[in-house]
């Protein structure tokens, strides 16, 4: 079955490496890191896969990219009570305890806060471990302690009072083992609390110390570690010992901290030496060490704690150098620099890389010469110029070719050396010449051997071939004898044609048939032509394909059908533009180093990998040139500006664990939300977030987010995408943050899902349900409550309207009401005016016989008597006929008035005369006060008496006894005087005040009494006519009080 490209997206490691022969490369977390310090003092990996480390200065929880750190906070009641973390154990049921200097905490995950578990106040907690009920043990003060955290209590196990332990160990079992500072090891009986012992240096050599200070279980063995006499081997059914792993090869002591198992046999040793790796079926032992020049061992010797991941990975916890990362399963790229060994190679920056027919792998540098590698043992041999004829002549090596016994070694700007590869001597030597069978350039670039025997030279100055029968050279013609050629790359490709790459004059291609030359350049006005002059290197493929490595231009594929090129750059996905090498492995994917790591390219699939400094180089900017595969084994070599690379692509495998993705952090406005605090929306520990509830002005926000894998998370890739906002997945490569801004309120679900290093993704992506609220002016209650107003308003509207339609109708009707009444008011007038007239003349006529007769009757007083009752009825009549007339005029605005100066009080005494008699009929008393003296004003008589006359008349008419009509003096202020008639009848109604001056309205109570209702009509329009007013006072309880305000004299426009 074909191999796809995703299996070689690695999970990395080296298959059938002897445990000795095993290189051990450790990545380093340091402060620089954001650890919290370098003394790391307990290590723990958690049920969700998180990285735990206790140190001196907090406790720290790593994701694989960061780390956050937990301190003591004083106006946190909810922080750990100290910097100093001693121990880190998860028991059963998943809850992490940490033992501190100050007693045993609990971790509790949803809050991300701790509890000091009281009864330990104050204890210094070492040696945590957990049994299988969930219980705590622990050691302080050299007593065993178990902690029951169902019921909440403490028991103390201490061997007769003796406080004698130095260590402690659960087994899974349920054995309880302790370790002493005798050098004893007591087995616990839990039920009655004895212990049995068993002595561990009887039959070792005398020690200065038998401390204890370390048992881990082993299966059917416990290992011991001790103080001084290394690690011991306690067999749990015999109760035998044997001490395995004693001293050093230097015979110094060994002071045990921790033990690890790792697979099978194999066991790491945690000490103040380094580790020890320890097999314990082959009794092979390999001390990793600090080494000075060495960045990738161990940063310090003082071990103090070691755990294991779920990938395999190995994390070292040191005194001075922080973590160490030790990815079991991260061994692809073998590592070769500088370092104080003689054995090492001898420079940094490696340039040509070729293998001779004895198997040696020869290296040259541009730093520190020739150097001689021997693939079987690692080891390096150096040449160096030393200014005999014998020996190399310069330090810089830019090109080497392995012919036979002879190793072709080109200098920069020092000529061309051969040396035989037997002797390790240069026999000939050539430099640049003037004669036409020399080179004309210093400076050898590069060489190639054909499989007809010939051998091509490339230098500054063009192209040369080796004539060996002659031993000269001869010039190769690109350019019409032209030596500014720059010759960088040369390749025979399957055909025998000779292709040949420059820096400045692009690709030339030499038919091996015809010999005629094709040339390739750059051109920008078409697309498909040469990415770039500048070519550093030429591969021909296993398929026939021909591919270039160019400066600036990226990689370029030729067409040969068309004679065009395909590029592949940065905007295809390759990290840089600028291409050094290229080599092809056996599954047919290319790797390319460039100046920003190195590349796998899958040439069917077209997809490309990215391995940088953080995926196990030794750094990203490789060197030009320096490139080459060893066809026997399938080991792949790279030269870069800080050493050599060698790996077999043939050896990787997948890698098919797939972390957990979990969502790390949640920032509005560029700023990270507490847990479970004052106007948080986080009530838990994002990590444990399945809903956040967010205000309208919270909407801008970035979520982070990590898959906890540590073998090599910088090959991780994400994506996301929000649901309610994006309908597909939105790919960050290795970005770990998605952004968010001026989100509109809703519900929205953010998925997030990652690739591990092979490619594979998660089945199951992370969800978080992110709650925006509206403003409170947009939330469903406002908009409930807009709804109402709406419907109100609306209602409103239609009331309204219908009112109006009412009120409309209303009018018409009373318009067409008052039209009709105006119409029957009208006809009543115009009948009472006409009738009027009519009445008026006979009237007249008939009044002045009267009189005449009514003077000539005294002699006949019944006679009389009828006349004048006639008399005063026929006044009567025409009085009224008068008020219709009047009444008729006002209306018409035809009434004149003749305005003359007039003593009211001498006009007040005849009215009051006047109606004397009619008053002294109905026994009624009316009342004249007027002031003693004259008030003179201006008035129309003539209206003012009408007005009087009406207002007494009604008095009267409607009194029960009394009649009053006063006056009151001139208001020099208001230049205006007053008069009131007051009468003690039916007291008219506070609503009605107003009502009664309209044109024939009568009270119902007082229609027994005869009337016309004009009379009080009439008298309020002839005092407003007089620019004055009438009006009804009805304050006074008792009586109607009639009120004439009048000016005393008129003022004329």
């Amino acid at each position: 079955m074909k191999l796809s490209f995703r299996l070689i997206l690695l999970i990395f490691f080296a298959l059938n490496e002897s445990l000795s022969a095993q290189p051990y490369y450790f990545k380093r977390y340091e402060v620089e890191d954001g650890l919290s310090t370098n003394t790391i003092f307990a290590s723990l990996q958690d049920k969700h896969g998180f990285l735990w480390f206790g140190t001196v200065d907090g406790l720290n929880r790593f994701d694989g990219y960061t780390f956050k750190v937990f301190r003591p906070d004083k106006e946190d009641p909810g922080s750990i009570g100290t910097d100093m973390v001693s121990g880190l154990i998860e028991d059963n049921k998943g809850t992490l305890w940490v033992g501190t200097g100050k007693g045993l905490y609990r971790y509790n995950t949803i809050s991300e806060d701790f509890t000091l578990v009281k009864p330990t106040i104050g204890m210094v907690i070492t040696n945590l471990n957990t049994d299988k009920y969930g219980n705590v043990w622990f050691m302080s003060d050299a007593k065993i302690f178990c902690y029951s955290p169902a019921r909440h209590e403490l028991h103390l196990y201490d061997a007769r009072n003796i406080m004698d332990a130095s260590s402690l160990c659960v087994s899974p079992d349920g054995s309880i083992w302790v370790g002493t500072s005798g050098g004893l090891v007591r087995e616990l009986n839990i039920k009655n609390k004895s212990f049995k012992s068993y002595d561990v240096f009887k039959h070792s050599k005398p020690a200065k110390a038998r401390y204890i200070l370390r048992i881990y279980d082993a299966g059917k063995y416990l290992m011991l570690g001790t103080s001084n006499q290394g690690v011991k081997l306690f067999n749990k059914e015999s109760k035998t010992y044997e001490d395995i792993l004693t001293h050093n090869k230097d015979k110094s002591e060994i002071y045990v901290r921790d033990f690890l198992h790792i697979t099978g046999d194999e066991y790491w040793i945690a000490t103040e030496v380094g580790i020890f790796i320890y097999n314990l079926s082959t009794r092979k032992v390999v001390n990793l060490v600090k080494d000075n020049v060495n960045p990738y061992s161990l940063s310090d010797n003082a071990v103090y704690t070691l755990c294991k991941d779920r990938e395999g990975g190995i994390w070292v916890g040191s005194f001075f150098g922080g973590v160490n990362y030790y990815p079991r399963q991260y061994n692809l790229f073998e590592k070769f620099f500088p370092t104080n060994s003689d054995s090492s190679i001898s420079g940094n920056a490696v340039r040509e890389i070729c293998k001779d027919d004895y198997g040696n792998i020869w290296v040259g540098t541009e730093d520190a010469a020739l150097n001689k590698f021997n693939p079987k043992t690692s080891v390096f041999t150096h040449f160096s110029p030393t200014g005999s004829k014998t020996d190399i002549s310069y330090t810089n090596i830019h090109g080497l070719l392995a012919k036979g016994n002879e190793l072709w070694i080109g200098t920069f700007e020092h000529g061309l050396d051969i040396m035989d590869i037997r002797t390790n001597k240069v026999i000939r030597h050539y430099d640049s010449g003037d004669a036409p069978d020399e080179l004309k350039s210093n400076f050898i670039v590069t060489f190639l051997a054909t499989r007809t025997g010939k051998t091509y030279i490339g230098t500054t100055r063009g192209l040369y071939l080796y004539n060996e029968e002659k031993n000269n050279f001869t010039h190769v013609n690109l350019f019409n004898n032209d030596y500014r050629t720059f010759v960088y790359s040369i390749l025979e490709d399957h055909s025998g044609n000779i292709w040949i790459g420059t820096i400045r004059d692009g690709l030339i291609r030499l038919d091996n048939n015809t010999g005629k030359k094709s040339y390739f350049k750059n051109d920008p006005r078409k697309s498909k032509s040469l990415n770039s002059n500048r070519i550093n290197k030429i591969l021909e493929s296993s398929g026939g394909t021909i591919w270039l490595a160019t400066d600036g231009g990226g990689l370029c594929k030729y067409v040969p059908g068309s004679n065009t090129f395909k590029s592949y750059t940065i905007n295809e996905g390759l990290p840089s533009n600028f291409i050094f090498g290229i080599l092809e492995d056996s599954r047919k994917n290319l790797w390319i180093s460039t100046s920003k790591g190195l590349v796998c390219f899958n040439p069917f699939s077209e997809k490309i990998t990215t391995f940088t400094k953080s995926n196990g180089l030794l750094n990203d900017k490789f060197n030009y040139n320096s490139a080459f595969k060893d066809t026997t084994d399938g080991y792949m070599y790279f030269g870069s500006v800080k050493g050599m690379i060698r790996f077999n692509p043939d050896k990787f495998t997948e890698n098919t664990y797939i972390p957990p993705v979990y969502i790390t952090g949640f920032e509005v406005y560029n700023k990270e939300l507490p847990v479970d605090k004052e106007n948080s929306p986080l009530k838990k520990s994002i990590i444990l977030t399945d809903t956040i509830v967010l205000t309208y002005d919270q909407s801008s926000f970035n979520i982070k987010f990590a898959a906890l894998s540590f073998t090599a998370p910088e090959m991780a890739e994400y994506a996301y995408k929000l649901e309610g906002l994006d309908s597909r997945w939105i790919y960050l490569k290795t970005n770990r943050q998605a952004y968010f801004t001026g989100l509109g309120p809703g519900t929205y679900t953010f998925h997030v899902k990652a690739s591990n290093s092979s490619g594979q993704w998660n089945k199951t992506d992370t969800k978080l349900v992110v709650v925006i609220l509206p403003p409170i002016w947009k939330s469903p209650a406002a908009y409930l409550i807009y709804m109402l107003i709406l419907l109100a308003a609306f209602y409103y509207i239609i009331k309204r309207y219908d009112r109006k339609v009412k009120e409309k109708n209303r009018r018409k009707i009373e318009l067409l009401a008052h039209k009709k009444e105006q119409e029957v008011y009208q006809a009543k007038i115009n009948f009472f005016t006409n009738v009027a007239h009519e009445i008026r003349t006979p009237l007249t006529l008939i009044k002045g016989p009267m009189e005449r007769i009514i003077n000539k009757a005294d002699e006949v007083p019944y006679i009389k008597k009828n006349l004048l009752i006639m008399e005063r009825n026929t006044g009567r009549l025409l009085e009224l006929t008068e008020q219709l007339l009047d009444f008729r005029q006002v209306e018409t605005n035809s009434f004149s008035l003749n305005f003359s100066n007039v003593d009211i009080v001498s006009l007040l005494h005849d009215l009051h005369q006047r109606f004397e008699s009619a008053a002294e009929q109905k026994k009624i008393t009316f009342q004249l006060d007027v002031p003693a003296e004259p008030v003179n004003v201006s008035t129309d008589v003539d209206a003012f008496n009408k007005i009087i006359s009406n207002l007494i008349s009604n008095a009267i008419k409607y009194s029960e006894k009394l009649v009053i009509v006063s006056v009151s003096q001139i208001d020099e202020e208001k230049n205006e005087f007053t008069i009131q008639v007051k009468n003690d009848g039916y007291h008219i109604p506070a609503d009605m005040k107003d009502k009664i001056f309209d044109s024939f309205f009568r009270i119902k109570e007082t229609r027994k009494q005869t009337g016309t209702g004009i009379g009080l009509a009439l008298s309020r329009s002839l005092a407003e006519l007089l620019q004055g007013s009438l009006t009804l006072d009805t304050n006074d309880s008792t009586l109607n009080v009639f009120i004439l305000n009048l000016p005393t004299g008129l003022k004329r426009d």
